[in-house]
């Protein structure tokens, strides 16, 4: 992230052992495809052996083929002699950073350190059944979608007798957000349901996702196979017994009432319950219903906030057996190019901390959302050359100026201010601290597009706003500016996450100070833009310029 001309570099080593977390299917996978890479991984499962769980067959439609190759890799993963194996260990503690990750596994009351340089965490998914959320207690005529499919088993003979000539009623939808991998459980079901026979089957969906190679054809077969469909606005009414379904057709346009011999329930596709667990332990984000990867697009496809630490197929987001594959085939690229072969270059000054300044009061390290900042023995901050995001959130929050990040020094930055105002002309002075990743570029297309720009602005780049100290937009308005814009992502667009929070805080701050001394918080404004957003960058800095021309010019030039 550092805009750092010619730096000097220098060379760190790093230590290039993998662990991964989880021997479900993903974590296999992803420790197969990282060993073969040259790299030594420790495999890390929390059950009793490795392997994939038995709803692995139901979730992703695993076929014989299919299942003989995940057979094949359970072996070679167990052969290989670059792989580890811990079974019915965990996770206990994890200090350290990118490069140096120290690991305490636990099994039983033996504890074991290992020290590895990256950490990829492939949790499973649990499944969790619905019924309660419709009003439903599960009986004999009402199923979860995981006991509809252990009768729907190819081996299970007794159980697809049992479905013979009997009409079998779907809802999903209704319940949670859909995803297409839970709409493709039901559509297989429906499918093996057509085939069995003097079956018949009918499908209450909220929403029909079909987002997924090859979902809409599988669509296309159950409705050719004589499938009903039913697309209904809110959820059909269910007696507590599930016998009797009625709703209002809006086709039709008539109540309808369907009395099924079994009703199948939707199941919710979540989160392993120990996403929390490690997120805290390894200082990662959770993002939404308990996934460790946030709505990010600076994240996908596998990272987290933390460089390093990657999350992949169902520790990250719903998804099908081709996208895992692809998340494994990602990580295995990000862990190469993370630890090469055991030796980074890197920019000598791209955070420095001042050791003589540092007391020690660990507002870096609270701050900092990368994990990339310890401290020594002599308890002074340091801060990793590799996990480092160079993001100057820790420098601006230092309340001792005690960390300079290279390429933008805080005297260097003052300096470039004091070059920016004219005082000699009558045209509004206006700074713009622009991040690097979003309103900076979003200038440079709105200059490239000959947009209106005002003839006193003043761009400044930095390599994220919150980078952007409250000592910036004052010496901004004591040196003469009439006008200071903050600009920068927009919320959850982050690269460093927080670092539009800690702009917008600062922002909040200088208000209170206007405030007291009577200077127009109209003259400062706090924005939120894309890279891509240059017709609203030169929308924004136009009206700034009117609004200076509104109040004149500050009453604090020279």
């Amino acid at each position: 992230m550092t805009d750092m001309i010619n730096a000097e570099m220098e060379e760190v080593n790093i230590n290039t052992e993998v662990l991964v977390i989880g021997g479900g299917l993903t974590g296999l996978k992803a420790a197969s495809e990282i060993a073969a890479s040259g790299y030594k991984v420790s495999l890390v499962e929390k059950e009793s052996d490795i392997g994939f769980q038995e709803e692995t067959n139901y979730l992703f439609s695993v076929n014989k083929k299919e299942l003989a190759s995940l057979e094949k890799l359970i072996k070679q993963v167990k052969n290989n002699n670059q792989i580890e194996v811990f079974t019915q260990t965990q996770i206990k503690g994890v200090t350290g950073v990118t490069g140096d990750f120290n690991v305490t596994l636990s099994k039983g009351n033996e504890l074991k350190g290992k020290n590895v340089g990256a950490i990829v965490i492939a949790t499973n998914f649990s499944v969790e059944p619905m019924n309660e959320k419709y009003g439903l207690s599960l009986s004999k005529n009402v199923l979860t979608q995981s006991q509809m499919e252990e009768l729907l088993a190819p081996d299970n003979k007794s159980g697809r007798e049992k479905l013979a000539n009997k009409t079998v009623a779907f809802v999903v939808g209704f319940a949670q957000d859909g995803y297409p991998l839970v709409m493709e459980r039901v559509m297989r079901s429906v499918l093996s349901i057509e085939e069995t026979d003097g079956c018949n089957a009918y499908v209450y969906a909220g929403d029909l996702k079909v987002a997924s190679d090859g979902l809409e054809m599988i669509y296309k077969d159950t409705r050719d196979n004589g499938a009903t469909y039913f697309k209904l606005k809110e959820a059909p009414n269910i007696s507590q017994d599930g016998k009797t379904i009625s709703f209002y057709d809006d086709v039709l346009r008539r109540d309808m009432e369907l009395s099924p011999d079994l009703l199948v329930v939707e199941e919710a596709v979540c989160a392993d319950q120990s996403n929390e667990g490690l997120a805290e332990l390894l200082r990662i984000d959770i993002g939404p219903l308990g996934f460790l990867q946030k709505d990010n697009v600076h994240l996908f496809p596998v990272c987290s906030n933390r460089e390093g630490i990657f999350v992949i197929g169902a520790t990250r987001e719903v998804q099908d057996l081709p996208l895992i594959w692809t998340d494994v085939e990602n990580v295995s690229l990000k862990v190469k190019n993370l630890l090469g072969d055991g030796t980074r270059m890197v920019p000598k000054e791209k955070a420095v901390v001042d050791t003589g300044k540092c007391v020690f009061c660990l507002t870096c390290y609270r701050c900092c959302p990368h994990g990339a900042i310890y401290w020594d023995e002599d308890n002074k901050a340091v801060i990793s050359k590799i996990a480092c995001q160079a993001c100057g959130i820790c420098a601006s929050e230092c309340p001792m100026d005690a960390i300079q990040i290279g390429g933008f020094k805080d005297e260097d930055i003052k300096v470039q201010i004091q070059k920016c105002i004219e005082t000699g002309n009558n045209e509004p002075n206006i700074i713009a601290f622009c991040c690097q990743n979003s309103a900076f570029e979003a200038g440079k297309m709105a200059e490239a597009f000959n947009m209106p720009l005002p003839a006193g602005l003043k761009i400044i780049k930095v390599p994220c706003a919150g980078k952007v100290d409250i000592d910036y937009i004052l010496s901004a308005f004591l040196n003469g500016a009439d006008g200071v814009l903050v600009m920068t992502c927009h919320n959850g667009n982050c690269k460093s996450e927080q670092g539009n929070i800690f702009a917008n805080m600062r922002v909040g701050d200088a208000y209170k100070m206007f405030e007291e001394t009577g200077f127009e918080n109209d003259r400062l404004k706090y924005v939120t833009l894309a890279s891509n957003m240059g017709h609203d960058f030169s929308s924004t800095v136009i009206d700034m310029e009117r609004k200076i021309k509104e109040l004149g010019l500050s009453p604090l030039r020279n």
